[in-house]
């Protein structure tokens, strides 16, 4: 299953069947709806001696929680199927430090005097 973000960048690396085909579609079935479509496809390269697709995908309409069959055409034949789900912009979260607790009510014993973060202390 891949995974692909809504407003970031799907980049993907899979293994497909052994091609020499440079003409690669990405068609698309909703599972929920049952609608078929295609996958744009760009900045594609082709490894022959591994059989290494990459490309950047962008589905349109794409929206969170969304589910896709997904398979891979080299112009004539399947080279590569599975499945995509959606999710929603990720983004990383630095708004502080790790606050840790003891379990164990003890007398601040165990609190860091040089920082405010507590630590779980398993004995």
């Amino acid at each position: 299953m891949l995974s692909y973000f809504i407003s970031g960048s799907n980049t993907y690396t899979i293994r497909t069947q052994p091609t020499g085909s440079n003409d690669f579609t990405m068609s698309l079935q909703d599972m929920t709806l049952l609608t078929n479509s295609t996958a744009s496809l760009s900045n594609i390269t082709y490894n022959g001696y591994e059989s290494m697709l990459a490309f950047t995908a962008s589905i349109s309409g794409a929206v969170t929680a969304g589910e896709y069959r997904a398979k891979i055409i080299n112009g004539i034949e399947e080279i590569w199927h599975g499945s995509i789900q959606v999710y929603a912009s990720q983004s990383w979260d630095d708004s502080g430090k790790s606050d840790y607790r003891n379990q164990i009510p003890l007398d601040n014993a165990f609190i860091s005097n040089v920082s405010e973060n507590k630590y779980v202390i398993l004995d």
